[in-house]
């Protein structure tokens, strides 16, 4: 009966399944379509998802994250959803050296392509949150659904565009670029889908925790590949020198922040 039952969404889920799904893919194929995985291809692109991860973590992901943790340890006053995302940051940071340095040691330069490991990360760090996203759109009322929907839209797009332009510029095969990126696609849909079935578990305690820590680690992650990730040559301060790409940046942070005012019930749901 759960198999069955995960598969009776309402018509309005089915049909946020598929938009959703549509929205992603228009904005990551055509970054994972290019025959040379080359980030100055898309310079204003780049520019655009620095601005779209900024936003993403801090003005959605870390508030949230703070605000789940309130509820769970009311009482509490230390900045937990802040700690957890310095640690992730930290911990791509010295993943990012330690590999490069490796590769050094090994090699004597540097191979072509970013280690594969931050974009992998990346990918969990979004499709999770993206997943229990979906879960809150799959138990609301159609009103409130119409709502998150939107919102998830707003930056699901920008956000696909990002992240597949991370996996072109690692080292990964193309392969296993799709892959990754078909986990990202999918976290949504499954997240309605099981929304749908959850009902009322969906606001424990445990799941609360859970939602929290992820979120805020994700708030890390977001702000590394927006600003930290490659330090000189990030976009942040490569492309937003010239006023095109410092335009480009803020369009993705103006875009964002709608997302955030319109899904700021969202993440209230669990």
């Amino acid at each position: 009966r759960t198999c069955y039952s995960f598969f009776m969404a309402t018509p309005f889920g089915w049909f946020s399944i598929v938009i959703i799904i549509l929205f992603t893919l228009a904005g990551g194929v055509p970054p994972l379509r290019a025959r040379k995985p080359d980030p100055d291809a898309y310079p204003l692109g780049e520019a655009f998802a620095s601005g779209v991860f900024l936003a993403l973590a801090l003005a959605m992901m870390l508030p949230a994250s703070t605000q789940l943790f309130a509820r769970v340890w009311p009482h509490s006053t230390e900045p937990i959803a802040s700690l957890i995302a310095i640690t992730a940051l930290l911990i791509l940071l010295g993943v990012t050296h330690f590999v490069r340095h490796l590769e050094e040691d090994l090699d004597g330069h540097r191979q072509e392509g970013t280690n594969p490991l931050v974009p992998l990360f990346m990918t969990i760090m979004i499709a999770i949150p993206s997943f229990f996203l979906g879960a809150a759109l799959g138990v609301s009322e159609t009103a409130q659904a119409v709502l998150i929907l939107i919102a998830i839209l707003l930056h699901k797009s920008s956000a696909a565009f990002a992240l597949a332009l991370k996996l072109t510029e690692s080292s990964l095969s193309k392969g296993a670029v799709r892959g990754v990126f078909a986990l990202f696609v999918l976290a949504t849909p499954t997240g309605i889908l099981v929304g749908g079935i959850l009902g009322g578990d969906l606001s424990s305690e445990s799941l609360l925790l859970a939602r929290a820590t992820v979120l805020a680690m994700a708030a890390g992650t977001f702000l590394f590949m927006g600003m930290l990730n490659e330090l000189q040559s990030t976009a942040m301060i490569k492309r937003c020198r010239h006023w095109r790409g410092f335009a480009a940046m803020l369009a993705g942070l103006g875009l964002t922040l709608c997302a955030r005012i319109l899904i700021g019930e969202a993440h209230t749901l669990g």
